[in-house]
């Protein structure tokens, strides 16, 4: 008998953890006018930026993953006697968590000898990842179920993320704001910093001008990061140079020896938040059992 964990795609590693530990990713729909795609399956981040460019009537649209996907997953490690983690896209932007939760519960009564915990990560992306990895290593550390279940949950109440966007018309095309609130604030050079509060998205602070939006970015994180000592995750689209630029910060400044970078952001991430945007990750309270080591 194992632990099996299950992510979605809105979940961003890197390759690393992909290739050193095994868990299963449910890929999120995404279409682009009339045809669906898989989120790291047939569309890449680069697909739906062209999209983007090139219609102005029409913009991406995501889904909840297919159901069937969740169940068949799932049953398929109960089947095999294992135990189950899954853990799901913030239940604040996804009815993923509930429909997962009723799946399981179903499941349960055809398996009752097996675990099945549906985790709501509050979170996204990086995020999601950090919480992921520590569930991952404390089971290589043959940690019982039932801990890292709690640690999980522990973390994803305890996560923060900040986000600095890049574009802020793309807002506007994807309807989180107005289209006359988009204009003025490009005129006048408006970066907005969002963030993750009880799993929800919402606007931290409006900067004007990039350069001093990531300075404020950086200064948010040293406030809210109350123990350095742990892995801070990071997500760029279409912006490493500002990855690179927030990493030898956060080494120098903070003395940050663990990041967790994916490689860049998935497709369904690029259709909420643009292009040119970087998101910083990271936990305001450990637990006893954290593991701060990658990978």
């Amino acid at each position: 008998m194992a632990i099996k964990f299950i992510v979605d795609s809105m979940c961003d590693t890197n390759n690393d953890i992909l290739n050193r530990y095994d868990f299963d990713i449910l890929p999120f729909p995404v279409t682009l006018d009339t045809k669906t795609f898989f989120d790291g399956i047939d569309i890449t981040p680069e697909m739906v930026v062209d999209f983007v460019n090139h219609h102005n009537k029409h913009f991406p649209k995501t889904a909840q993953i297919q159901p069937m996907d969740i169940s068949n997953t799932i049953e398929k490690h109960l089947k095999n006697g294992d135990d189950v983690i899954y853990l799901v896209l913030s239940s604040k932007l996804s009815g993923t968590y509930q429909t997962a939760r009723l799946l399981a519960k179903d499941l349960l009564a055809k398996y009752p000898e097996r675990k099945v915990a549906i985790v709501d990560s509050l979170s996204a992306t990086t995020g999601s990842a950090l919480i992921l990895y520590q569930g991952l290593k404390l089971d290589k550390l043959n940690r019982p179920y039932e801990e890292i279940v709690t640690t999980m949950t522990f973390l994803a109440q305890h996560a923060q993320i900040f986000f600095l966007v890049g574009d802020i018309k793309w807002l506007a095309q994807g309807g989180r704001i107005s289209r006359n609130a988009a204009m003025i604030g490009d005129m006048l050079k408006i970066v907005p910093i969002l963030y993750f509060k009880d799993g929800e998205i919402l606007v931290y602070e409006k900067i004007r001008g990039q350069k001093k939006a990531l300075k404020t970015l950086f200064a948010i994180v040293e406030e809210k990061m109350g123990n350095k000592e742990q892995i801070l995750g990071m997500i760029q689209s279409t912006a490493p140079e500002l990855q690179d630029k927030a990493k030898k910060y956060f080494e120098k400044e903070l003395g940050i020896k663990n990041f967790l970078l994916p490689e860049k952001a998935g497709s369904t991430l690029t259709v909420h938040i643009g292009t040119n945007c970087l998101g910083i990750m990271f936990f305001d309270q450990l637990p006893d059992n954290y593991v701060n080591v990658m990978p």
